[in-house]
């Protein structure tokens, strides 16, 4: 067996079923929020609790990711699934008929809808928000670092992390956009001292990124304001929350052949392992400049939140005449959405397994 896929299964499994959209309020419990520093989490998972609305006219709908299927081909399948559940349940006691989504909703998340998400857990992930991989590592003391010499598997969606296309579709055309008011945020306030507070400092290693096919529209870190100090302590490393001071000296651990060192970088920049096992950093200068720094935002209010107005509200997907359904008159179309525990980022440690966050993401046309 493969040493990650042994670390994969020392990694309790994490008891979720989907992340939704649309003014999404989803209280998240990931019990693998750790990466490759430390193996054999011991904490238990609990569910997530998810409302869900839409404005009007804006219809949505959220499937398993298909990278061989088509924006035509995967329009098709859902209402196929549709008709299909209909059919085979309509003499169910308290059958309700399914529909596409609007308005507001509420999870049941034993819903053979969100079945694509039930062995969901996650671990040791490094991406760039479209690809996901998972390396070989090398054990130093406190840390495990990257075998840049060893093997990049490819981590397996609604496994080692997060992922699903998520539809839409309108009677008019329009952009979509994620609202500047969304969030990702810890349950509680990282502390530096009381155990359970310094879960909630996981919050510094998540990512969220939006991908529509041909580019990607956002890369999201919503906690820079925390950082772990991976060389203090001889390893152990202390943690610092609330920063508002984005140095270049704020970057992971890692072993320079004789000892414990970090890299020059800042919280708000965002380090990965690419497929041939080289270490990439996408720097943020300036901050939150969406159009300059390749879609990177992050949340340097210190509230979790995407931004400060509507300036930054971001465009996601446009439905207009290239997915057209003239039977039914639906414009469509759809984003990839991931979500991952960056296994590269300093708040990837055991100490902060069973962080407990609170997604907000709130989806709109453009006006």
């Amino acid at each position: 067996m493969k040493k990650s896929e042994i670390l994969r299964l020392r990694t309790l499994k994490l008891v979720a079923k989907s992340l939704i959209v649309l003014v999404l309020l989803a209280v998240v419990a990931f019990a693998g929020v750790y990466s490759w520093f430390r193996a054999e989490p011991t904490t238990d998972a609990s569910g997530l609790s998810v409302k869900a609305t839409t404005p009007d006219g804006l219809e949505f709908f959220f499937a398993a990711p298909n990278n061989s299927s088509t924006v035509q081909s995967g329009y098709a399948a859902i209402n196929t699934w549709l008709t299909t559940y209909n059919t085979n349940h309509a003499n169910d006691e308290g059958f309700q008929e399914k529909t596409w989504h609007q308005g507001e909703l509420n999870i049941d998340f034993s819903d053979p809808e969100f079945g694509f998400m039930s062995d969901l857990f996650l671990c040791e992930t490094t991406s760039d928000g479209y690809t996901f991989k998972i390396p070989s590592l090398i054990q130093y003391g406190e840390i495990a670092y990257v075998d840049t010499s060893g093997t990049m598997e490819n981590a397996t969606p609604n496994v080692e992390y997060v992922s699903f296309d998520l539809y839409f579709r309108s009677k008019s055309p329009n952009t979509v956009q994620l609202l500047y008011n969304s969030k990702i945020e810890p349950t509680g306030t990282p502390g530096t001292t009381d155990d359970d507070a310094m879960k909630h400092a996981a919050i510094g290693a998540v990512r969220l990124s939006a991908y529509n096919g041909f580019t990607r529209e956002l890369l999201w870190i919503p906690g820079p304001c925390v950082w772990f100090d991976g060389t203090a302590n001889n390893g152990e490393g202390q943690l610092y929350v609330n920063q508002t001071t984005f140095p270049a000296n704020r970057g992971n651990v890692y072993y320079d052949g004789s000892g414990y060192a970090l890299y020059a970088e800042r919280t708000v920049d965002h380090a990965y392992y690419n497929a041939s096992g080289t270490r990439t950093v996408l720097s943020n200068t300036p901050l939150n400049d969406i159009l300059n720094n390749g879609n990177i935002v992050a949340s340097t209010g210190g509230n979790y939140q995407l931004g400060s107005s509507a300036a930054d509200n971001v465009s996601l997907v446009t439905l207009d005449n290239t997915y057209y359904d003239s039977a039914t008159g639906y414009y469509y179309n759809r984003v990839r959405i991931n979500l991952w525990i960056e296994g590269e980022d300093a708040e990837s440690r055991l100490k902060f397994v069973g962080g407990k966050f609170n997604l907000t993401l709130n989806f709109d046309v453009a006006s």
